[in-house]
């Protein structure tokens, strides 16, 4: 049963290919397997770490979300800086050339403030995962610059190239790697594929693995992972299919694991609905703390600004706001700045 594609669903699919992927083994056996070949002849691949996370622009606002790794080269000269960057959506990745270079540009500047004489290296991937494969040549820098009168696109035009793999174009018999990284690949492949219900299929490559603690976690990882890619579609995961996926995996063993994993995915849903409601309590408690300021130095507060301030819910964006408060010199101010 094949379902419609929600209109929202990069946070559940971002949070898993960060989960498997930010495995240095996984990231490694992808780069192996399915980055340029002489990128990978270039780099010490059994070196490659997880990079600093620090890489954030002048005002904070170019912080790279996607996965990052440091891989040394083999001459020993410095570093190329691996980045996989997720796309979900089924546009034709005309965003990603800009988001290059705000990255690049972010990894440079962070080098730069920490002394570095070499500076790394970029490669980049694009994991994209739309219902169907990119058509067409891709976008370039160009494409968002002016053209000279010929329609050619201007000298030094900066491009930043990248490697782009496309999951639902592939065979899904022919993803290749070890065990997690097939696993993680094909439930990618189902999930945003249109062929959900088929995602025991994809749990198959768990078989491989000896320890049966490791196959245990990871299958509740993917599981998990299937859960929400069907609430996102507005469907539960029944019994039935959980235990068709789980039935080759674990033989004898598998109305056990059903039930464990029907256990915790109700704990794990009373936990967040319970830190949801003391969030909410928390950021009320900020926001009232905030007008108390602001009545105490202006005695009024508008209706807007109050609304404003009451739809905020991060709580670290509160204590900012509490801030300015307290700072600002009239109630225009604080509101003008809240816009």
């Amino acid at each position: 049963m094949a379902m419609k594609m929600p209109t929202q669903q990069g946070n559940y699919i971002d949070t898993f290919v960060k989960q498997m992927f930010g495995r240095v083994l996984v990231f490694v056996d992808f780069l192996d397997n399915y980055a340029d070949p002489k990128f990978v002849a270039e780099i010490d691949i059994a070196k490659t770490a997880p990079a600093p996370t620090h890489y954030i622009g002048h005002k904070g606002d170019e912080r790279i979300i996607d996965l990052v790794f440091q891989c040394p080269l083999k001459n020993g000269v410095g570093h190329m800086m691996a980045v996989i960057v997720f796309e979900h959506k089924s546009k034709n990745l005309k965003e990603i050339p800009q988001k290059l270079h705000k990255y690049i540009s972010a990894i440079w500047d962070a080098e730069t403030k920490e002394g570095k004489k070499v500076l790394s290296a970029p490669y980049f991937i694009v994991l994209r995962t739309a219902k169907t494969p990119h058509r067409g040549k891709y976008p370039t820098m160009a494409d968002l610059l002016p053209k000279r009168n010929n329609g050619e696109p201007w000298e030094h035009v900066p491009e930043i190239k990248s490697d782009v793999v496309d999951l639902p174009a592939w065979d899904f018999d022919k993803l290749v790697g070890g065990a997690v990284l097939r696993s993680a690949l094909g439930m990618l492949h189902k999930m945003t594929g249109g062929a959900e219900d088929e995602f025991p299929e994809a749990l198959l490559p768990l078989l491989e693995i000896d320890d049966e603690k490791q196959r245990i976690e990871l299958t509740k990882e993917l599981l998990g992972f299937v859960d929400k890619a069907f609430t996102a579609h507005n469907r539960r995961l029944d019994k039935t299919l959980v235990s068709r996926a789980l039935k080759p995996i674990f033989r004898d063993k598998e109305q056990a694991m059903r039930k464990t994993f029907f256990e915790e995915l109700e704990e794990v849903g009373e936990a967040r609905g319970e830190a949801r409601g003391i969030a909410r309590g928390i950021a009320r408690g900020k926001a009232e703390t905030i007008l108390t300021i602001l009545r105490a130095k202006f005695r009024r507060v508008p209706r807007d600004t109050e609304k404003a301030i009451r739809q905020i819910t991060d709580p670290i964006a509160l204590d900012s706001w509490a801030v300015q408060a307290a700072t600002c010199q009239s109630i225009d101010e604080f509101a003008e700045a809240l816009q």
